[in-house]
């Protein structure tokens, strides 16, 4: 599998998942989402159409991309997340400078519990672990720019506390999905111990919760 492939999986395997999930539980209908994160000049807003300049060339230098790839194959991406977002299927969030003028990465906030479902052909192991119907799982990616700031600790820093704060779920996940080493000292400097592993197709998940 080419590294195209790997991310195209990694960024929308949980979303080929939404049709199965009633989506109407994820979020309340009566509440907004919240709009922004800002901390350490960093801004993370919701991923928009506009967007697409600053996201393609963040895709590219993180090599998700081959040089040359179609900028318009990289909007209709982005619209898809736009249009989700705005119905409160999932949520798309882009990791920015303040001023807007550099894109670092990219976050997915989506259900958890049909990307378990499908893994494991039953509802047992979201019954074992605990994990409701409306738990989120998040994800994200950013680019080598990114990390020479050392924007993956902080990001997971601020995104628990953020949750907490602001948003309306009781549980938080994060998602690992193929994760390296690199991601993975990272992550676990913030949550010591595993919640879950597992493999599919040879490829392994590690499941955390943060709060």
């Amino acid at each position: 599998m080419s590294k195209r492939e790997k991310v195209d999986e990694r960024v929308n395997l949980l979303s080929v998942l939404v049709p199965c999930f009633n989506m109407l539980s994820f979020f309340p209908e009566d509440k907004k989402v919240p709009a922004e994160l800002i901390f350490d000049k960093i801004k993370v807003r919701q991923l928009r159409s506009t967007d697409n300049e600053l996201d393609y060339l963040a895709v590219i230098e993180s090599g998700f991309r081959p040089k040359g790839f179609p900028k318009e194959e990289n909007l209709e991406q982005i619209a898809r997340h736009e249009r989700d977002h705005n119905d409160k299927k999932e949520f798309a969030f882009t990791i920015m400078d303040v001023d807007e003028t550099i894109c670092y990465g990219c976050i997915f906030v989506k259900p958890l519990a049909p990307f378990l479902k499908f893994a494991f052909f039953n509802d047992r192991v979201i019954e074992q672990l605990g994990i409701k119907e409306e738990d989120p799982g998040i994800s994200f990616w950013i680019t080598p720019s990114g990390w020479e700031i050392n924007l993956y600790e902080k990001l997971i820093k601020e995104l628990i506390t953020w949750f907490e704060k602001e948003w309306q779920y009781e549980n938080l996940y994060f998602l690992g999905m193929r994760p390296s080493q690199k991601e993975i000292k990272e992550i676990e400097k913030v949550m010591e111990k595993q919640v879950f592993l597992f493999e599919i197709e040879g490829q392994k998940y590690i499941l955390w919760k943060l709060f």
